[in-house]
């Protein structure tokens, strides 16, 4: 679907501001609007402003960037557009890690205050911490709307969001929300803090997913959000019977939703899924057009994908996504190394905005960096199958996860509500018969009655003995998730 720039004018029309939010913000949400149909040359111009302003603030307030530019011979003025980047190092969550109080800056703009910290989830390692300001804070909410304006929410209709209970807000006694019960709000999370907007009602995402079926039935929302492989099993408890009628977008969230798993979900349970990318230590970088391209916060951050040199990849290539952020003044990040993969991509969007953007996320990097060749095909080859298998043969299932071990074996975890026919086993040991190797790369299929969540909350669909362990660090709450 194409769109103009007097369609997203009459579409934010819809959206009415609380009380005196429209004198301290319309005059933003305005130009959010016009940014997103700037010409090319327009938005690289005022990009190019922003960046200058805050390289030359990191270099002049924060120890690190002082003697990083003081080693390289560099003065602010060197790094003052986006071309200009590649001069700088990439900044790796170790390298946040082991400099810590000497990335905040040693003062704050007038009118700037602290909100507080916020970290990574934790899964690639030991979480990142990043202090926030309240401007930067803000700037997460402001935003998340740009999303729901894209996709046509109505801004009164009833949302509902299924998660872990430590990343829903909390009930009136400050405690978390149990399993078996729902929490209900009556405005949305974010964006119901600026607009008049319906119901919000939150549920545990730990409630067994039958439960999580029923309650959707019961609650009726008109959208819905969780986690990717959290919508995943929705659609395999469902059984090809979606009771859940009323949902009209679907909210994929944190976790990596692939286009088979993409399809797999639209295609069960009846509704598109949206989403957007960010994480902790930037906020929110980029939300998705129809089309596919996420197409970043101009306003927020800087996004370039290099290759293994830093330098900016080809149109069509894979590299590693990096974010420059724009809004936090407190701890400002220059090219930090996000650990995602994503595609480059060149020329127009065929939805008609001209944000800047990026393709398809194609996995972590720090993750999948330690995998032996061909890994990630064999476990594509056991997804294809598990998503390619007649519905007859696999109703009971609920869960799957995909594990290799290092003597080279696979081995297939199962939760399922009843034993599983012999045809669901026949069918994944005839898909993996077909990969080269395959006799010297066992597969072994077992049930289980449950496969844990990660640090963090997050599922993982695949695992390995050759990535790196997986912390406990705390996990705060996921700038991807609005």
């Amino acid at each position: 679907m194409r769109t103009t720039a007097e369609a997203e004018f009459l579409e934010q029309a819809r959206w009415h501001f609380l009380p005196g939010e429209e004198g301290r913000l319309g005059a933003f949400y305005r130009e959010l609007l016009a940014n997103e149909f700037r010409a090319p040359a327009e938005l690289e111009e005022l990009l190019n402003w922003r960046l200058a302003a805050v390289v030359g603030r990191a270099a002049a307030m924060v120890p690190f960037y002082a003697e990083c530019f003081a080693r390289l011979g560099l003065a602010p003025a060197d790094v003052s557009a986006i071309g200009d980047l590649p001069r700088l190092p990439v900044l790796t969550k170790s390298e946040l890690l082991l400099q810590g109080t000497n990335m905040l800056a040693k003062s704050l703009p007038a009118g700037e205050s602290i909100y507080g910290w916020f970290s990574s989830s934790g899964t690639t390692g030991k979480p990142a911490k990043v202090l926030y300001t309240v401007g930067a804070n803000l700037m997460f909410t402001l935003l998340a709307q740009r999303q729901y304006r894209w996709y046509r929410f109505d801004p009164m209709a009833r949302f509902a969001s299924i998660r872990l209970s430590s990343q829903l807000p909390l009930r009136t006694d400050r405690s978390l929300l149990p399993n078996g019960e729902t929490l209900e709000m009556n405005r949305w999370r974010y964006a119901g803090t600026v607009f008049h907007t319906g119901p919000y009602l939150c549920f545990n995402v730990e409630n067994p997913v039958e439960e999580q079926l029923r309650w959707i039935e019961d609650c009726k929302p008109d959208y819905l959000q969780s986690y990717s492989e959290s919508l995943e099993h929705l659609a395999l408890a469902c059984e090809g019977n979606w009771r859940g009628t009323s949902v009209q977008k679907l909210t994929a969230i944190s976790e990596q939703l692939t286009p088979s798993m993409k399809a797999l979900i639209e295609a069960t349970l009846g509704a598109p899924v949206v989403q957007s990318y960010g994480l902790n230590e930037a906020g929110l970088v980029a939300v998705r057009c129809e089309a596919g391209s996420y197409h970043w916060h101009v306003e927020h951050c800087v996004v370039e994908v290099v290759d293994a040199q830093g330098r900016p990849c080809r149109g069509g290539e894979v590299g590693r996504l990096l974010v420059t952020t724009l809004s936090n003044p407190a701890m400002p990040l220059l090219r930090y190394d996000t650990g995602d993969m994503a595609e480059t991509v060149v020329g127009p969007c065929p939805c008609g905005r001209t944000l800047p953007a990026f393709g398809n996320i194609t996995g972590r990097y720090s993750r999948i960096a330690w995998l032996p060749e061909g890994s990630l095909q064999m476990a594509g080859v056991l997804r294809g199958a598990l998503e390619s298998i007649p519905s007859e043969f696999c109703r009971p299932l609920r869960q799957f996860q995909i594990h290799q071990f290092r003597d080279g074996s696979f081995e297939l975890r199962v939760v399922a509500v009843s034993p599983l026919r012999q045809e669901f086993e026949a069918h994944l040991r005839a898909a993996w018969a077909t990969l080269p190797g395959a006799d010297a790369a066992p597969l072994r299929i077992i049930r289980v009655d449950s496969i844990p969540r990660g640090p963090g909350g997050k599922f993982q669909d695949f695992s390995s003995d050759f990535m790196p362990a997986m912390d406990t660090g705390e996990q705060a709450e996921s700038p991807s998730s609005v």
